[in-house]
């Protein structure tokens, strides 16, 4: 059951209904029990035995955060139950996310990266004293197995959504209107302009070595938007969900390619995966507070991590690689004032690493790069429908354009509503099903 298909839809309306129906004070226990209830029926619906990865995770980090709080009291700071959380939370996924390169037979659960992380700021915060341990198991399993965040996040922190959780919200049908454009907004982006792109990119790198390095160039850039669609995308129907019912979840997109520089780019992409890095391994490792050598080691740490994070290949380690060379790069030898032919100069830079993400052969990836390189001024294939390629250019325009307006802060006061039902039509003639989003493999 995806966020993309009515199936989702009829199951939101009805936990909106029962949510709405139990949304006191006096039935908050209730409300949550059916908050929780409608989250593990969403995540079985993928496959039956995923809820016990749940129950797992929820026991550690429930019964850690206890242990921790317990040793707290007693004057110690309860490291011994922190790590206990981690390593347990931590091996769970390590087994998973790596075992199936070796034994073929076993997949990823979907999520698992996504509400592992999530758990872990429940047991890491009380460590740090950022929060107490909460009495109610209720309110922790809830805020590990929230729909919305669970199979792609944003990656939300126990400080930020568990105090929610605890409290009455009440339904705001300003929230609910603008909950629910940001899930249309989501939907086009990821139904009409990520999956149009899919199918040229697709196309092409199935077999990329017998395309000239200018349609190379094109499935590039075209894959660079179609991440973005894709993911910002499914973080727009996650927000907009939680935004409906009450519920104000963290960004994880900020307009990322309308950036001068590397490191505004990392600020802005896949923002609650980034700060989680930053706050639980970077700050953990020291920070900047420590040796220029060491803080090297701490920004290349954390860069080569995030690409593990996606998997454990080759292609995954120099995408995270490319990116801390750039990102060191720019801090030494980077512009003082960048101006917009270095923001060009940064899209091709991220856009070159994407095709180490995408294509899982490194030494594939770079006979891409390199004939686009060598081979660019080539005539370029259109793939089997060139209509729908072409397709893809005015609605990228339109992407840009309403992106753009969102970054300068133009807000439409007038006309909003016939532009969302526009959306809604383009939507209806021009979307794409899919049965996947890019990020449930990781």
């Amino acid at each position: 059951m995806l966020f993309n298909t009515p199936s989702y839809i009829a199951f939101f309306c009805l936990t909106f209904l029962l949510f709405a129906a139990t949304n006191s004070r006096r039935a908050l226990v209730i409300r949550n029990l059916i908050l929780l209830c409608a989250s593990y029926f969403f995540y079985a619906k993928l496959q039956i035995w995923y809820p016990i990865l749940l129950v797992y995770i929820t026991l550690i980090n429930y019964g850690c955060g206890w242990w921790i709080s317990a040793q707290q009291a007693k004057g110690h700071k309860g490291k011994p139950a922190v790590t206990t959380a981690v390593l347990l939370s931590i091996a769970l996924l390590v087994f998973f996310k790596y075992a199936h390169f070796y034994e073929k037979s076993i997949w990823l659960p979907v999520g698992l990266s996504f509400f592992t992380f999530q758990a872990l700021t429940y047991s890491i915060d009380i460590y740090r004293k950022k929060i107490i341990s909460d009495k109610n198991i209720l309110n922790v399993a809830l805020f590990i197995a929230f729909f919305p965040t669970l199979l792609s996040g944003p990656i939300e922190r126990a400080r930020n959504l568990l105090p929610q959780l605890r409290s009455k919200t009440n339904i705001n049908w300003d929230l609910v209107i603008a909950g629910s454009q940001l899930f249309v907004w989501g939907l086009f982006k990821k139904i009409v302009i990520a999956e149009r792109l899919a199918e040229y990119v697709n196309a092409i790198y199935i077999n990329p070595e017998s395309h000239s390095g200018s349609t190379l160039a094109i499935a590039a850039i075209f894959y660079s938007f179609q991440i973005y669609c894709d993911f910002s995308g499914y973080a727009d129907m996650a927000i907009g969900s939680g935004k409906i019912l009450g519920f104000d979840l963290m960004q994880n997109f900020n307009l990322p390619y309308c950036v001068n520089t590397i490191k505004e780019f990392w600020r802005r992409w896949h923002i609650s995966l980034t700060s989680w890095f930053t706050e639980y391994v970077y700050f953990s490792l020291g920070g900047n507070r420590v040796s220029k050598f060491r803080w090297l080691l701490n920004i290349s740490a954390v860069f080569l991590l995030s690409g593990l994070w996606h998997g454990a290949t080759w292609s995954f380690v120099l995408w995270g690689a490319i990116h801390a060379a750039l990102y060191l790069g720019e801090y030494y030898w980077g512009p003082k004032k960048p101006n917009w032919l270095y923001h060009i100069f940064i899209f091709i830079m991220i856009t070159f690493a994407w095709v180490f993400f995408r294509i899982e052969n490194s030494l594939t990836a770079w006979h891409i790069i390199t004939h686009i390189v060598t081979d660019l001024f080539t005539p370029v294939y259109w793939g089997s429908s060139s209509f729908s390629t072409l397709m893809c250019f005015p609605l990228l325009l339109i992407l840009i354009t309403c992106e753009y307006m969102m970054y300068k802060g133009i807000n439409l006061k007038r006309g909003k509503g016939i532009a969302y039902a526009l959306l809604l039509v383009i939507i209806a003639l021009l979307g794409i099903s899919s049965s996947q989003f890019i990020y449930f493999q990781f």
